[in-house]
């Protein structure tokens, strides 16, 4: 019985014994601490690495034009993502930005259509009436009006026209040559459309292509009476009834001293005792005559002229032989 106590004694020991080291290799192996240790280590570096491949958008956009190559290829999904990111945020300000100058451009054309038609407005009315009766403004059907032309006689109250302007006036409204007149209602002729600059004014520029379209008659008119005209001089200073009466005193052989020494303009005209540039004037043009004569008749002479009664008369003769002339000549 005690060697049976001995026994179990002896190998509870043992057993005992043999617990002591199974206990002591449950504790974690060192390779397996190494391990943790080192997945510990590689954490903050694999996030280092990520934190690395964020990159600037100026590197960003010199790589999308070429303008740098790629360094690296491991971040490539995330640095297409960061560039989507950043072109989608740029698309979305360019559109922004586009709405904005597309609501700027639409009023802009509104004030610019408005700014249009008041330019319309005004150009059409600062249009010259010689470029109504003109070759190339003839056929268009615009009306228009006389840009002045200095220097030019203006009045406030003109004088009535004579009878015999009259009829000239009313023989060019048969004519057609007030077709386009913006004066006229419904298309009625009326005398006292006449009383007013602008009224005036067409009627000289309408004569002057009337003298233009029946250049014919001209050899038929009185010489006597357009010499009288051409001795007292020009009517006015502009340019248009300079030129003409000098080609009408180079016509009739007037030396340009003669008619300049004693004319009253002289101290204003820049082109007193000059002649005629050009070849020598060999036919008598009709339109230099009612350049000079309708002046007198429209009384739109220069003011600082005293026009006597002969060079009335001599201009109304020769307004009456016109309408008679370009009567017989259009049968």
């Amino acid at each position: 019985m005690s060697l049976f106590r001995t026994l179990f004694s002896s190998q509870t020991n043992s057993l005992l014994k043999i617990r002591n080291p199974l206990c002591k290799s449950l504790t974690f192996p060192s390779f397996f601490t190494r391990t943790l240790n080192s997945s510990a280590q590689i954490d903050p570096e694999t996030s280092n690495e990520r934190g690395n491949n964020k990159k600037s958008l100026s590197v960003l956009f010199q790589q999308a034009v070429g303008l740098s190559e790629r360094t690296d290829t491991s971040g490539s999904e995330s640095e297409g993502q960061t560039e989507n990111s950043e072109l989608k945020r740029k698309l979305k300000e360019f559109e922004r930005d586009i709405r904005g100058l597309k609501a700027k451009s639409k009023d802009g054309s509104r004030v610019g259509k408005k700014k249009e038609r008041v330019d319309d407005k005004e150009s059409e009315q600062a249009r010259r009436l010689s470029e109504l009766f003109g070759p190339k403004k003839q056929d268009e059907g615009v009306k228009l009006r006389l840009k002045v032309e200095e220097p030019r006689v203006k009045k406030e109250v003109y004088l009535k026209l004579s009878p015999y302007a009259e009829i000239f006036v009313k023989h060019l409204y048969d004519q057609g040559y007030f077709n386009k007149a913006t004066f006229l209602r419904d298309g009625n002729l009326d005398f006292g459309y006449f009383d007013s600059d602008y009224g005036r004014d067409y009627i000289y520029h309408a004569a002057d292509k009337f003298g233009k379209d029946h250049q014919e008659i001209a050899k038929w008119l009185s010489g006597s009476n357009l010499k009288e005209v051409a001795l007292f001089g020009c009517p006015s200073l502009a340019k248009r009834s300079v030129f003409a009466a000098k080609r009408l005193r180079k016509f009739f052989k007037i030396e340009e001293q003669t008619v300049c020494r004693r004319c009253v303009l002289k101290d204003s005209c820049k082109l007193a005792n000059k002649d005629v540039w050009g070849s020598s004037v060999v036919s008598l043009n009709l339109s230099d005559v009612m350049r000079v004569i309708l002046l007198y008749a429209l009384d739109k002479a220069s003011p600082q002229l005293t026009v006597p009664d002969k060079i009335k008369d001599s201009v109304t003769y020769l307004l009456k032989e016109v309408v008679k002339l370009s009567r017989t000549t259009s049968l």
